[in-house]
Parts: structure tokens; sequence; C-alpha cells
């Protein structure tokens, strides 16, 4: 089939310009009696219908608390923190967990990083703003932080296809473990207990990867470096 070099479709049949930009197209003809587009991909996955409901419930409810937050308490019924921005956050992270659950990547770091970015989000932004002294950037991050590099390790020997996400296990694991401990350094501030046991156990995991995990991981270095 010939093909067109500004749309990249592949068009059949023997017309010489693409029927979308007028392009010259590339390529050998095809009898006049062939397709003239190839078959259309099947349709994306429809959301079920629980999942429907669940969505239409959270965003009820979070709409329910933002009326109460703003139309019908007085101001002094109770101390002006606007709790329904709370409750949209939260409810934003659910929403943001339930697309990714429904999508179902096989890229198991790609998930995990957006579950560890999407909670340690929600805990500083509660953080601030119920005034809890920053227990979130002291204890909850470097605990999720380090679930987070633990499950990425586990991971990466039940993976089937570990070889084709190998570096993205690696860079998690940099990511998630040494770059904060570095950034918290640079600012010369001590990092807390749970940042060091978390620094510590990056630097296991990732030793364990290389060990363990090193000939996937040259393999797939060197495909995608064309070595």
């Amino acid at each position: 089939m010939k093909q067109c070099p500004h749309c990249h479709i592949r068009v059949g049949g023997s017309g010489r310009y693409c029927p979308l930009c007028h392009t010259p197209l590339d390529g050998v003809p095809t009898p006049d009696d062939a397709p003239w587009f190839p078959p259309s991909p099947p349709p994306g996955r429809r959301m079920p219908l629980a999942m429907k409901v669940l969505v239409f419930l959270l965003l009820a409810g979070a709409f329910v608390c933002t009326g109460i937050d703003y139309l019908i308490l007085e101001p002094g019924d109770l101390p002006r923190l606007h709790w329904s921005l709370a409750v949209w956050v939260c409810v934003a992270a659910a929403l943001l967990l339930l697309r990714a659950l429904f999508l179902g990547s096989h890229n198991a770091p790609k998930l995990l990083f957006q579950l560890l970015v999407g909670t340690a989000l929600v805990a500083g932004f509660l953080d601030w703003f119920l005034g809890l002294g920053g227990v979130s950037y002291r204890f909850i991050i470097p605990i999720l932080c380090s679930v987070t590099l633990v499950l990425n390790f586990l991971f990466a020997f039940v993976n089937r296809r570990f070889t084709e996400n190998g570096l993205v296990y690696l860079l998690l694991n940099i990511a998630v473990g040494i770059t904060p401990y570095i950034a918290l350094t640079a600012m010369r501030t001590r990092p807390p207990l749970p940042w060091i046991i978390c620094l510590l156990i990056s630097v296991i995991t990732f030793l364990g990867l290389v060990i363990f995990k090193g000939r996937d991981l040259r393999t797939e270095l060197a495909k995608r470096l064309h070595l």
C-alpha cells in the first residue's frame, strides 16, 4: 500500500495523492478493489457501571460538602478553614487512583510513582491545611517513599516485562530514595531519621536490582542505545 509522508497513513488503491492533505503518496500501488484505509482500531475500554457510580458519588459528595461549607454554615459556626477544599483534594486523589487502576498499565514503576506523588501531595496539603507542624514532611512522605521502594524491588522479580521497563525501575529508585536526600542536604537541612532510612533502603534495593537483574538491564540499555 502507498503511504503519505505527511499524514503517515497507509492508503490503498492506485491514487497518486493523499485524500487528507493531497500530498503525493509514496510506495507501490495496490489493486483498486483493495481497501483505501487500514481497518479501524477497536474502540477503547468502557468504564464499568460500578466505577461510574463511584465517580458520581465522589463528585456529588464533594459538591454537597462545598455547599454546606460556603452556603449553609454561618461564619461563626465553624472556624473559617473551608474544610471543603480538603474534601476536594481527597476526591481528586481518589479519582486519579481510580483512573490508574482502570487503565491497568503493565508499567508497575509508573503506577507506583503516580500513587506516591498523589498520596504525598494529599498528605502535604492536609498537613498545611490542618496545621500539623510538618508531620507529612518528617514522617508520612519518607515512609511512603520507603514502602514504594520495597514494592518496586519486589515487582521487579514478579513482572514478566521487566526487560522492557528495567531502566524505569532504576530511575524510580533514584528519584524516590536518593534525590530527596540530596535536595535536603543541598538546602543545609538535616534530614530526619525516616529520610535516612529511606536513603539506605534506596541504596540497598538499587544494588539488588543491579546484581540480580543486571543482565536484563544490560539488554535493555543496549536496545535503547542501539549498541
